[in-house]
């Protein structure tokens, strides 16, 4: 088969070359790829981020990418709820099930979680072999494009189970970024009646896509986000901030967005250190929680919102390359020209 590898440490370093095909083991099906999304974990890897290697410790050389949706080609023998012609995609955070936290429901923090395209060989690839486990059914009427951006979407869920939205409040999410998207869309979604969005002059582009998704949107290096959340709130702040970025100055900027008694949720995967006054979150009472990936009990309630269409995600898919085109598709993500980017394989 084809597919794309990081054969090294170090920046770039990927090829799209001849691959041995999966076969599949007894708990596993093999996937036919039909789309595949380019994930922010993909472009650390392929830029080799040091905060990155340090906490996924990437096996090389490796198939990147773990978001895609295709059709089960083959299963192994021990295989009951999937089988060939099946529509699928798969949640590709391959957790222990025996450590302390997946035995109290929570996979997302395993101590023993391998990712597909890092630590073990993922989807930018004709094939992928996945254990059944992680494999969920892919509505009837949702595309292989839509279904690709599942993984993305259960993250976001994820985020407002540990954040609850609802109805009237006010949600400011830092980071115009493919994650800051699909989260504004989930609030959306949840009955969030303002909708705000940050970013920087480099995005503005992106900014005008979230103007038309009803956000209110901030270009930080012109103007101050907490003045205009003030103008909005009569005064108050928002009630929940998500800090999408993962720069430095998010927490800060969140801190400042948010009202007494808000909440702050931290999906943006920092690479450096981030201060501010502890005081801040015990004179205002304002909560921080820290929300990673997502449970197996968001990746069941997906296939309703999938099937619902009520999260619009192919709003933000910006490009569509074939696979072999999956070293431009990173330089478009990288220069922020992409928001998101989608490999569409076309096998005949």
């Amino acid at each position: 088969m084809k597919a794309v590898l990081k054969t090294q440490p170090g920046p770039g370093n990927i090829a799209y070359t001849d691959f041995s095909d999966p076969a599949p083991k007894s708990d596993q099906v093999v996937v036919e790829v039909r789309a595949a999304g380019i994930c922010g974990t993909d472009l650390s890897l392929y830029s080799w981020s040091e905060s990155m290697v340090r906490e996924f410790t990437p096996t090389l050389p490796v198939i990147l990418g773990h978001e895609f949706s295709g059709v089960v080609v083959d299963a192994g023998s021990g295989v009951s709820r999937f089988k060939v012609g099946d529509r699928v995609t798969a949640n590709p955070v391959m957790y222990c099930g025996t450590c302390r936290y997946c035995q109290t429901g929570r996979p997302q923090v395993c101590d023993h979680r391998p990712l597909l395209g890092v630590g073990l060989h993922g989807c930018f690839a004709q094939f992928v072999a996945i254990r059944e486990e992680n494999v969920f059914p892919l509505p009837p009427a949702v595309s292989f494009e839509t279904g690709a951006l599942n993984e993305v979407l259960c993250a976001a869920l994820h985020a407002l189970d540990r954040i609850a939205v609802g109805p009237g409040d006010t949600v400011a999410v830092i980071g115009a970024g493919p994650m800051g998207f699909l989260v504004l869309l989930a609030a959306r979604a949840a009955g969030a009646s303002q909708l705000v969005m940050t970013g920087l002059a480099v995005d503005r582009d992106r900014l005008q896509i979230a103007a038309s998704l009803g956000a209110h949107t901030v270009v930080v290096d012109e103007s101050d986000p907490a003045a205009v959340v003030r103008d909005l709130t009569r005064g108050l702040g928002a009630d929940v901030a998500f800090e999408c970025a993962g720069h430095p100055t998010g927490l800060p900027q969140a801190l400042r967005l948010v009202r007494k008694g808000g909440r702050i949720g931290i999906l943006g995967m920092g690479s450096g250190e981030s201060s501010f006054n502890t005081a801040t979150l015990a004179y205002r009472e304002i909560e921080i929680v820290g929300t990673r990936a997502y449970d197996p009990k968001v990746w069941h309630r997906s296939y309703d919102v999938l099937a619902s269409g009520q999260i619009p995600l192919e709003k933000i898919v910006t490009h569509r390359l074939s696979l072999e085109g999956a070293a431009r598709g990173m330089d478009l993500m990288k220069s922020r020209e992409g928001l998101k980017v989608l490999l569409i394989p076309n096998w005949g």
